[in-house]
This record gives structure tokens, sequence and C-alpha cells, in this order.
């Protein structure tokens, strides 16, 4: 949340925390994704490995940077 006084913005909410939640939001957004993709791959007989791997390593990233943020 942002308070306005004049011209100056003061931000209520610290630079962490908004970085946490940023992190979840893109975590689960990854894993629907991921979902998405299993499912429509299953429907095609064809599921895109590459993508895949690229999200998941992704999701990984992002879970290892969540559980420093967390841990202070």
């Amino acid at each position: 949340m942002q308070i306005k006084i004049g011209n100056v913005k003061i931000d209520t909410q610290s630079r962490v925390s908004k970085h946490r939640n940023y992190l979840y939001d893109q975590l689960t957004l990854l894993h629907q994704e991921i979902i998405e993709l299993v499912l429509e791959g299953e429907t095609r007989n064809k599921i895109p490995i590459r993508e895949l791997k690229l999200k998941a390593k992704l999701m990984k990233k992002y879970r290892r940077r969540l559980k420093l943020l967390n841990h202070y």
C-alpha cells in the first residue's frame, strides 16, 4: 500500500515482502502452466519436454529463493 503526501510516496510494504509475494504468485502460475502443458500433451500424445524442463528449473529456482526469504 502506498501513502501519497504531496509529491512524496511512502510505501508501507517492505521490498522483501513484495518480492516474497511475487515469487509465490510466479510459483502458482508456473504450477498451473505445467499442469496445462501435461494435460494438453496427453490429448495430443506429445508432451513438450523442453518446456516442462524449463518451467521445472524456474520453479526450483523460485522455491529456493522463497525459502531463503522465509528463513530470515
